[in-house]
């Protein structure tokens, strides 16, 4: 999603690669432009899916936000989009 109207809660599904384990699985956001992350954990649905919500009630302008997520194979951590946290995926808030 790249916009949202007012109080809408952002829902994602986020589909990971393999069977895991993954030792910490998050959602980091923030104002659009900078601040301090916020972070929601990721819910486990089944197997690799996974669900977030950031509920339209935290949200009171345009945000920003990255995917994190942690593996005991090899240390890896795995981010989206690919360029988080330097270039994040952006929402706007529609009036």
């Amino acid at each position: 999603r790249t916009s949202l109207s007012a109080g809408e809660d952002l829902v994602l599904k986020v589909i990971l690669p393999g069977p895991g384990p993954y030792t910490s699985s998050k959602l980091s956001w923030r104002p659009l432009g900078g601040g301090d992350y916020h972070e929601i954990p990721l819910e486990h649905v089944a197997r690799g899916v996974y669900q977030v919500v950031l509920p339209g009630t935290e949200i009171r302008c345009d945000l920003e936000y990255h995917i994190k997520v942690e593996s005991n194979a090899g240390g890896q951590a795995l981010v989206w989009p690919a360029t988080a946290p330097r270039i994040n995926q952006t929402v706007v808030i529609m009036d």
